[in-house]
């Protein structure tokens, strides 16, 4: 045989030999394919219940039967003791609305002249005014994105004080005697243009002033708020209102939210009705604040029919005051945790290792339900704990109380949880 044609033989079997190796190295090596990965991370779901309802308060009618224009001296929702001058009584419209301005003058008087007095006793630094202006106006911002408008004007005088204080310190004014008497002169021209007061309203109770009134103050019996069923409920209407009527006092602190709930969210409410438990309420065309309330009754007849609820609440502002029939949002639980795709949920086997009586470690396996998380180029395979799920994800606890998982290791916030792949186990490599 040509000593050139063996070689090329040889060499040909060699060829194909390597070939056939390469294609069964690549066959049977743990290069995997790529995969599909997400973060862990944080997320909060509530269970909400959405419902119309009715404001409940123990309220006691304020009456005036002299002739005259009120002027309140209290504001809705401030809180009053029996016997306080609520308004005063005038001639006319007119002699009413200088009151008003006068009682403003005065306050504005009573301030530059307590700051005067402090400015010289006890004089602050320029950095420190500097920082409670900002503090004021950054105070400012939130009230108004709260719908807090109340403390926003609060916290206008406050920062128009401040800088009146900064002026103050920096020379650019000495003293403020000028406005006080500049004040003085607006106030003794309003007096002299009006008469005095006819009369007054008084508090025949204590509690919160609320000076609106809509007929609905006595149509539920609030010492026999548990009783009330659903068809009452659904029938309460009006009544009409004398005509001396000029307010209300609300003389219970606690208050109550009432509204129609199905026979399903009577379940999951039945299990925090003797609980400590706050339940949140949101009235967006009210407050944007949550209103923390507690479970009062659930008045049911049956597990079938429709229940009223009744939440008990001792918190009060000014917007509250005015709440009677009202949509609400009612939060009933939250659940917090990492969230998950439930595409990411596979079952393997984890280990953990004990020591028994005679001091011998043993290791114990057993398949559990986990998550892969892609740590460098190997994937790690997770026990899990769900307290959520949803119809394409769930929350998983990232701390679980001790013995809830076998191996006593879970999901971390921020690991990268494999969401796609094949062929997928503890310990594979990924390039």
């Amino acid at each position: 045989m040509d000593k050139l044609l063996f070689k090329r033989i040889i060499f040909g079997l060699l060829t194909i030999l390597i070939v056939s190796y390469i294609v069964y190295l690549f066959a049977n090596s743990n290069f995997a394919k790529a995969v599909d990965t997400e973060e862990a991370v944080s997320n909060t779901v509530s269970d909400i219940i959405n419902s119309e309802a009715f404001i409940v308060r123990e309220e006691s009618y304020v009456t005036n039967n002299e002739i005259g224009v009120l002027s309140y001296n209290v504001n809705d929702g401030d809180n009053i003791s029996a016997g306080q001058n609520i308004a005063d009584i005038y001639n006319n419209e007119s002699d009413a609305v200088s009151r008003q301005q006068i009682k403003k003058i005065n306050s504005q008087i009573k301030s530059l002249q307590t700051l005067s007095d402090s400015y010289y006793k006890d004089s602050v630094g320029l950095d420190t005014i500097n920082t409670q202006i900002n503090n004021n106006i950054f105070s400012i911002i939130s009230n108004v994105n709260e719908g807090k408008l109340e403390d926003a004007g609060e916290n206008c005088n406050s920062l128009l004080l401040t800088i009146c204080e900064r002026q103050l310190t920096t020379g650019s004014v000495k003293n403020f005697k000028a406005k006080i008497n500049e004040l003085k002169r607006k106030r003794s021209k309003l007096e002299s243009n009006c008469s005095g007061k006819l009369g007054s309203v008084s508090a025949g109770k204590a509690g919160y002033f609320i000076s609106a009134t809509d007929g609905y103050e006595k149509t539920v019996d609030f010492s026999k708020i548990d009783k009330l069923s659903v068809g009452k409920f659904r029938k309460l209407k009006k009544k009409k209102i004398d005509s001396n009527v000029v307010g209300k006092i609300v003389t219970n602190p606690e208050w109550y939210i009432v509204c129609e709930v199905s026979p399903d969210d009577t379940v999951s409410l039945a299990k925090l009705l003797n609980s400590e438990a706050t339940i949140y309420v949101s009235m967006p065309s009210v407050t944007t604040e949550k209103i923390p309330t507690s479970i009062y009754s659930i008045n049911q007849r049956t597990k079938q029919d429709k229940a009223v609820l009744v939440l008990a609440c001792d918190y009060m502002n000014s917007f509250l005051a005015d709440a009677r029939k009202e949509n609400v949002e009612i939060t009933t639980m939250s659940y917090s945790g990492l969230k998950v795709s439930k595409r990411a949920i596979h079952e393997d086997y984890v280990t953990r290792t004990r020591t028994d009586k005679n001091g011998k470690e043993i290791k114990e396996k057993k398949k559990v339900q986990g998550v892969y998380v892609l740590h460098g180029s190997e994937l790690i395979f997770k026990e899990i704990s769900i307290t959520y799920s949803a119809s394409d994800y769930v929350l998983c606890n990232p701390a679980p109380a001790e013995k809830v998982l076998f191996s006593g290791e879970t999901l971390e916030l921020y690991d990268q949880v494999v969401i796609k792949g094949d062929n997928l186990y503890d310990g594979k490599v990924i390039t």
